[in-house]
């Protein structure tokens, strides 16, 4: 099932009144705005993936991808603000919450904020999965995985720092996870960045595959170089 396009349909609606707001590049490790001089902004998602983040806690709250919204309440002050950080290139329109209200009927508004709240839950769900299942190496493949197949990206570029509070683990579990999905060749680590480079080990890795094949990789190997 096809996931509606949020941001276009707005966009669409924008236009019928005159109004085309215009499209800006974003890119990995940027965080979207919330609030502008005291209003509320609505980032419409064109391009790219992101990471919903609380105000305090920057655990990922779910997948953001394109068409999608984010602080898109803040258009009907039924919410607190919504921060987001960015995992890939992409593009994106900002628009106040205020030129939403005045151009777009409520109906539409309302509509538009039950879709939108539909979406946040199933990613929210996706990622309350995540954190309850599997070891690191699992969650971070099914992680890349996600990002994948949300936007198309085939790199991220973040530090590991990022992917560990994202993931709500130590920055030395995710530099081992990495570690070990290198060795199935189901990605290369470089500075900074993570590259796909073979999504079915990456679906294997997710699937648990690697802690079942080299449960303790690194001691199984000292140990042989040992005799």
């Amino acid at each position: 099932m096809l996931r509606p396009n949020l941001a276009r349909a707005l966009l669409s609606q924008l236009a019928i009144h005159g109004m085309e707001p215009g499209e800006a590049p974003v890119f990995p490790g940027a965080r979207s705005q919330s609030l502008q001089s005291g209003r509320s902004l609505v980032t419409l998602v064109l391009e790219g993936v992101a990471a919903r983040q609380g105000a305090r806690d920057p655990v990922c709250l779910g997948l953001v991808g394109p068409g999608d919204l984010l602080n898109f309440d803040a258009a009907l002050g039924t919410g607190p603000d919504e921060s987001a950080l960015w995992l890939t290139r992409g593009r994106q329109v900002v628009i106040s919450a205020d030129s939403l209200i005045e151009a777009i009927d409520r109906d539409t508004l309302i509509e538009t904020a039950l879709a939108d709240l539909r979406r946040r839950m199933e990613t929210a769900q996706a990622e309350v999965t995540r954190h309850a299942h599997g070891r690191v190496t699992e969650r971070l493949a099914g992680l890349l995985l996600d990002i994948h197949a949300l936007g198309g990206a085939t790199e991220v570029t973040l530090r590991q720092s990022d992917i560990a509070d994202l993931l709500a683990v130590r920055r030395a579990g995710i530099s081992t996870a990495a570690g070990e999905l290198q060795a199935t060749g189901a990605i290369r680590v470089r500075r900074a960045s993570i590259l796909l480079s073979d999504v079915a080990a990456l679906q294997r890795a997710a699937a648990g595959s690697v802690g079942e094949q080299a449960p303790h990789s690194t001691v199984t190997d000292l140990a042989r170089l040992r005799g």
